[in-house]
């Protein structure tokens, strides 16, 4: 049999800052472990900061983790990454880095995976600066023009990457994820919920969750537009609409004024928690008991939340976008993102419903799910063998 080769997961960076990359890592290395052709020919190696460990003490005996250390250097800091980032492949015997943009890998016989999480930037250019806008359509036309493949996370984003790029697609893979969060609901039991529940006052409550950071393309005005039309209409309904995520965005400080000044609103103050920036483990617990997630993205690249939900085997209501199209579940119920007026009435619809959630259900779904997303990272890889041969 012939020797395997290894792939090096770069799981550096992420926080709260945009703590979804990391998830997103961590969720793509589970699907390509279910992958029986990759883990037949391929090993990985993770690399990552120390706090991040934990993150992925579940694959231990299955993956090498290596810490590794982005910080302390000032300007320094890309080279050094860099040259330590080659030492790690060398070692290791990793042919494979993922992901990865820069191409210069190649020099040492390392084949850069690129990834792209979205076009945004090209959708909604007016929610970033001039200058990002300018940065990141220069990484997207580095990554059309070279040689290497690239990973997206939807078919969506394929057609926009032909769209903007002028680009055949022949170099990209689609490559969804799943939300690897099995071991977080096995921790929970009917215990740990409740001390959650309490800790955030939602215990005994009947309460819904929007589970975004307040990025003005998450839309969390049309939610609390939509939140006054349900209580002028159900003026003695308890329901609780519970936010999480830090109210900030550096892009847009005047929207995010604007949201404060919602959320200080009466009928808005009243029903509503905004939690901040919470564990991973109180954010699945929060949402296995709620009634149901909205979801009322403007835009998205492949939503973790909807993935958790779907494990969570939650009710959601989801905007009608084309990715959303592609991701939902059967229990999904889209409604147009600039309509507040169907959204209450769908939030009406669905709070008079009772629960009837299936997390087990939804944990074998997310087995078969991840095995099957991970076809495209297989056929990845087969071509690259195959053209390098």
């Amino acid at each position: 049999m012939a020797q395997k080769k290894g792939i090096l997961i770069d799981a550096t960076g992420g926080g709260s800052g945009w703590i979804g990359g990391l998830y997103y890592k961590k969720n793509v290395l589970f699907s390509l472990m279910n992958n029986r052709y990759i883990i037949e020919n391929y090993f990985f190696v993770v690399i990552s900061e120390e706090e991040n460990r934990h993150l992925f003490d579940e694959f231990e005996g299955k993956i090498q983790f290596i810490p590794f250390e982005t910080s302390g250097f000032g300007g320094r800091t890309g080279r050094l990454k860099f040259a330590r980032t080659i030492y790690v492949c060398i070692k290791h015997h990793c042919k494979y880095i993922f992901p990865c943009g820069n191409s210069k890998m190649h020099r040492f016989g390392i084949i850069p995976i690129h990834w792209n999480p979205d076009f945004q930037h090209n959708r909604l250019p007016g929610f970033f600066g001039p200058m990002e806008v300018t940065e990141r359509d220069r990484t997207c036309r580095n990554y059309a023009e070279d040689q290497f493949p690239l990973v997206l996370s939807s078919n969506d984003s394929l057609n926009d990457y032909r769209k903007f790029y002028d680009a055949e697609g022949d170099k990209a893979y689609v490559v969804p994820f799943v939300s690897y969060i099995e071991s977080l609901i096995r921790q929970l039991s009917p215990v740990k919920e409740e001390e959650i529940l309490k800790k955030y006052k939602l215990d005994g409550q009947k309460y819904v969750c929007i589970m975004n950071q307040f990025w003005q393309h998450k839309n969390h005005g049309e939610v609390l537009d939509a939140m006054k039309i349900y209580f002028s209409r159900n003026p003695d309904s308890r329901l609780i609409f519970t936010f999480t995520g830090k109210l900030e965005d550096y892009r847009a400080l005047d929207y995010i004024e604007k949201l404060k000044n919602l959320f200080a609103k009466k009928t808005i103050s009243d029903h509503s928690r905004l939690l901040g920036f919470i564990d991973r483990i109180e954010q699945i617990a929060i949402m296995k008991n709620a009634l149901f997630v909205i979801q009322p993205s403007l835009f998205e690249g492949w939503g973790t939340v909807v993935e958790d939900a779907k494990v969570l085997d939650k009710r959601i209501l989801l905007s009608d976008i084309p990715v959303h199209r592609e991701q939902r579940s059967l229990k999904c119920r889209l409604f147009d993102p600039h309509d507040p007026q169907t959204l209450a009435e769908l939030i009406e619809e669905e709070a008079a419903k009772e629960q009837n959630d299936d997390v087990e259900a939804g944990i074998a779904d997310m087995y078969r799910r991840a095995a099957e997303y991970s076809k495209g990272f297989e056929q990845l890889l087969k071509e690259q063998e195959k053209c390098r041969e």
